[in-house]
């Protein structure tokens, strides 16, 4: 709960901000951190409901945004799923920078996909 507590404390003092440019930074700010709330309730989601699978990756690229030193790569992926054709999805995530290393295409990574959006996918 204290998070919550948090966001909405940042959300009043965004509101209070004295300069239209600090408020709209710090808008921002509570808008980043409320999709990467909603990032971790969705791979929270499909860590615990997704079908596993695997897929290879065929492209990567830098969205030049990073968090807590950790970029955020948009991945072309090929899924492959038991009992089903291969498919391409364009994905998004962040990647551990230890980790980055081993994401290159040709590269096989296993993944978690939701069963009532395949294109919704979790590189675990």
């Amino acid at each position: 709960m204290g998070f919550l507590k948090d966001m909405r404390a940042f959300k009043e003092l965004a509101d209070a901000a004295p300069r239209p440019g600090l408020r709209a930074t710090l808008r921002d700010g509570l808008a980043t951190a409320g999709q990467v709330t909603a990032d971790a309730h969705r791979a929270q989601h499909l860590v615990h409901n997704g079908l596993v699978g695997s897929a290879t990756i065929t492209s990567i690229r830098d969205t030049g945004t990073t968090i807590n030193e950790h970029p955020l790569v948009e991945l072309g992926l090929q899924i492959s799923l038991d009992g089903r054709a291969p498919y391409a999805v364009s994905h998004t995530q962040l990647i551990n920078r230890l980790a980055v290393g081993g994401f290159t295409p040709g590269a096989t990574v296993p993944v978690r996909v939701d069963p009532a959006d395949p294109t919704s996918v979790l590189v675990a």
